[in-house]
């Protein structure tokens, strides 16, 4: 074998296992993502089929008839008291649309199922899945209720997204808080990096204070916030004694929603400003410190060195930051879900999350999702455009 053949074999190697988790826990949920935007997935039918009921209490709930009857009674006496499409819905728990009711009730056979009852071969517990292969005579059908899959609805849900209300007021939520935090955690970061960069005594206090909300749980930041923010908060009390002669009442701010997104902004800005202080801290230092002294001896001010040379050497920094500050924007969810309770203020990417998981909707969840992420990739293309890394 080559050496360079080699090489590359044992570097694979070596990366194979990051490659493996790479691609299951991102490639993977990525193309699902967009295969499941295509069909009207939920979570909730995909479990339906691994439910588990008791045949025998299933049966007498339907029938009326007590254990003792059950087994005594003919088997055709029972069944002719059976409403398949019923007892499957009501007692086995499964809702049915029109074509499952058809199959249902052509195939089911209940004469059968009642027979293996009254001889005792059914288990105590039965899996849904199990009963529907054992009892439908249409292989078809029992296929069909044996696993769930959805039906491929191909642009539905994307023109379902045009006609939600709320899909719209949450997307333009998204991009306001994005034009709003993105830009002044950017200029606030670097003013602190401006500022940790200097020569002063306490430094490294200032850079630990500002850093700190960036290693805090953002569940221990919504919750601080939710104290300050609630209308007997200290930020309240603090405004009633400044400007309570001017008449100021206390705002619930997270209640109201002319306050509630704003209010967050505010929280994430100050979360967020010292993690992306370190970033531009780091460009700083590479600046050599001989050109900001050749330009002091060309006569440039405080104010004309930072705009005319740290500014533009710090471009490379300020692409990564306002990217990755874009990004994380539109992705916000933990702060909303802690601190929003109006629909009116929530982002996208809580409106996915309630599609998913407490509407069921995973199908539609999955478009949004991809159009979220055809938005982000859209976005920071366009700032690698526009913003050049270099001078």
């Amino acid at each position: 074998m080559r050496y360079k053949t080699k090489e590359v074999l044992i570097g694979y190697l070596f990366s194979l296992p990051m490659i493996i988790i790479f691609s299951l826990f991102l490639v993977y949920p990525i193309i699902m993502a967009f295969y499941y935007s295509l069909t009207n997935y939920q979570p909730l039918e995909a479990r339906k089929f691994y439910r588990t009921f008791n045949p025998l209490e299933a049966v007498e709930l339907h029938t009326g008839l007590s254990r003792d009857e059950i087994i005594s009674y003919a088997a055709e006496d029972i069944v002719s008291l059976m409403n398949p499409i019923e007892f499957v819905e009501l007692e086995v728990g499964i809702t049915l649309t029109k074509t499952e009711e058809n199959i249902v009730e052509k195939n089911l056979d209940l004469l059968k199922f009642i027979q293996d009852l009254k001889s005792g071969k059914l288990p105590h517990e039965m899996k849904v899945s199990e009963f529907f292969k054992r009892y439908l005579t249409s292989q078809e059908g029992a296929k069909k209720f044996s696993k769930y899959r959805p039906d491929f609805v191909g642009l539905a849900n994307f023109k379902l997204m045009l006609k939600d209300p709320y899909f719209l007021s949450s997307f333009l939520n998204t991009l306001l808080y994005s034009s709003i935090v993105v830009p002044t955690q950017t200029l606030l970061a670097i003013v602190l990096a401006v500022a940790a960069n200097s020569r002063i005594r306490g430094v490294i206090l200032f850079k630990i204070v500002f850093f700190l909300p960036a290693i805090t749980s953002s569940a221990a930041q919504s919750m601080i916030f939710m104290l300050l923010y609630s209308k007997p908060g200290i930020l309240n009390k603090l405004l009633t004694t400044l400007f309570g002669w001017a008449g100021f009442q206390p705002i619930d701010y997270l209640n109201d929603p002319k306050y509630a997104l704003f209010a967050v902004m505010i929280m994430n800005i100050w979360s967020t400003a010292g993690y992306f202080m370190v970033t531009f801290l780091a460009g700083l230092q590479d600046i050599p410190v001989s050109l900001i002294e050749a330009a002091k001896i060309d006569g440039a001010n405080n104010w004309e060195i930072f705009w005319k040379i740290i500014l533009p050497l710090l471009r490379p920094q300020i692409v990564f930051v306002s990217i990755m500050g874009t990004i994380g924007c539109m992705q916000v969810f933990d702060q909303i879900y802690f601190l929003i309770k109006s629909m009116r203020n929530i982002t996208i990417s809580y409106y996915i999350y309630k599609n998913a998981f407490e509407y069921g909707k995973m199908g539609y969840a999955s478009a949004l999702a991809v159009f979220l992420f055809t938005v982000i990739l859209a976005l920071s293309l366009i700032q690698r455009r526009l913003i050049k890394e270099t001078y």
